[in-house]
């Protein structure tokens, strides 16, 4: 897993790569007690696979599906 946080002004997004073939966790400690939630790109498009992509906020952990690249957005 690669996973990536991107600053530009107003917009924090955190973007995870998951080449592997299973579903993965990848923890951010300190990102733990954030609010961030899969880009509304994602969430309302058409691919029912990256729409299971979660953020558990009271860890800093985002699970990603397998060979998928989720972006998450700060809320």
């Amino acid at each position: 897993m690669i996973t990536m946080r991107v600053k530009d002004g107003d917009r924090d997004l955190v973007v995870v790569f998951n080449a592997t073939p299973e579903r993965r966790t990848q923890t951010v400690s300190s990102l733990a007690s954030a609010s961030y939630a899969l880009h509304p790109v994602q969430a309302e498009g058409s691919d029912a696979v990256v729409r299971n992509a979660a953020f558990d906020g009271g860890k800093g952990a985002f699970t990603v599906p397998p060979r998928t690249v989720a972006v998450f957005a700060a809320r």
